[in-house]
């Protein structure tokens, strides 16, 4: 859907390898083809789902690596394959942007001034469809009349050391013509980074902070303009690739691209931009970034389990169990444990306390050097 003369653009960013949720991803399965989302549908499914009617259908973009864009299009996702665009090489959040922005100008033929873009990441869990899509129709509206760059920032709910964090500035900010806002679109004083656990109590305690949702939203000549204040090269880069693009010479759209830096888009404009907004969100909300957030997110039975597949459990509390091949594998069985996580796939079994889920990302690189070297000695 648009505003009067103004296309909306939903670029999904789906490039992420998801090496938390091993052994159940895999390189041409990371976690947004996972079954993690609401009814089993997919994360990347579920993100495309609660895009739907807020941007037309021929309006959504999703950006991915080369070696994901066939895996994506084979999924149960509902765009067609010629809107799963593959970025030339990995360049972080701030490539992924850069060559969906080129992309809409230069194979769509938007004009900057006349197209507005949802960025929005393709593994976030969101509890609530309608307070989410009325909280991004706002950041959407503010970012076309104001010009603003919009973010969505959460209110946080523990004193979380793995997300950045947003430092709200007082007073609201109020859109012509719409009498909803109660408060919700703010000045963005400053961004934090990851802080300690000190630290982050002291922002929940505070409520002057939100959590940082890496969801954006932008007309595109509002962001080529800020970036050209802070990231000049950046920004030149993606109005070449643009016309490579129109001019159907992807050679040198690629050769551009792999010029850019690998920097993600909060250290290369938002934390430097002049005109940052954001819109405290009114529905739960997670990063489904490791098992730990999988349990936290599911409906679990009345001790705090959380299954998938058909595994048996026994006086277990709080354990998170996911059994990839049910009745194709062996019985998965777990007895009096509490706050572990266990899944089991075809590629490996995992056993771990919860609470240290954020290192399934070293087990998956220590697997993954174990089999190269078994390799190499073959």
């Amino acid at each position: 859907m648009s505003s009067s003369a103004t296309t909306r653009i939903a670029v999904i960013m789906a490039g992420g390898a998801g090496e938390r949720f091993w052994p159940i991803s895999r390189p041409c399965r990371p976690k947004q083809l996972l079954p993690l989302g609401p009814g089993g549908r997919t994360l990347l499914a579920d993100t495309v789902r609660r895009m739907h009617g807020l941007v037309d259908d021929d309006c959504m973009l999703v950006v991915t690596g080369r070696e994901l864009r066939e895996p994506i299009i084979a999924s149960d996702m509902p765009v067609f394959a010629d809107q799963v665009i593959a970025e030339p090489a990995r360049r972080n959040t701030m490539g992924a942007i850069a060559w969906a922005t080129a992309w809409a100008l230069g194979r769509m033929g938007m004009a900057a001034e006349e197209a507005t873009m949802a960025v929005v990441p393709a593994d976030h869990h969101v509890g609530d469809m309608d307070a989410f899509r009325d909280d991004v129709a706002l950041a959407l509206d503010a970012a076309e009349e104001l010009g603003a760059l919009v973010i969505v920032g959460v209110p946080p709910t523990r004193p979380e050391v793995g997300y950045g964090y947003i430092e709200v500035a007082p007073g609201p900010v109020r859109l012509r013509g719409r009498a909803d806002g109660d408060g919700r679109l703010r000045a963005v004083a400053r961004f934090r980074e990851k802080p300690d656990f000190e630290t982050a109590a002291e922002f929940l305690r505070s409520g002057h902070f939100l959590w940082n949702s890496g969801m954006f939203f932008w007309r595109i000549s509002s962001f080529l303009e800020e970036l050209g204040q802070v990231g000049a090269d950046i920004a030149a880069t993606i109005r070449e690739i643009a016309d490579a693009l129109a001019a159907g010479d992807h050679a040198t759209a690629e050769a551009l691209f792999q010029g850019l830096p690998d920097i993600s888009v909060d250290y290369a404009l938002m934390e430097r931009a002049g005109q940052v907004l954001v819109v405290r969100a009114g529905f739960p909300w997670d990063d489904l970034g490791a098992w730990d957030a999988w349990r936290r997110v599911e409906a679990g039975d009345a001790v705090g389990n959380v299954t998938h597949g058909d595994p048996l459990l026994i006086d277990c509390r709080g354990c998170a169990v996911y059994d990839e091949m049910g009745a194709d594998g062996p019985p998965v069985a777990v007895i009096g444990l509490d706050g572990v996580v266990v899944a089991v796939g075809r590629d490996g079994i995992l056993v771990a306390p919860l609470s240290r889920a954020q290192q399934v990302r070293d087990v998956a690189a220590r697997v993954r050097e174990q089999s190269q070297d078994a390799g190499r000695r073959e």
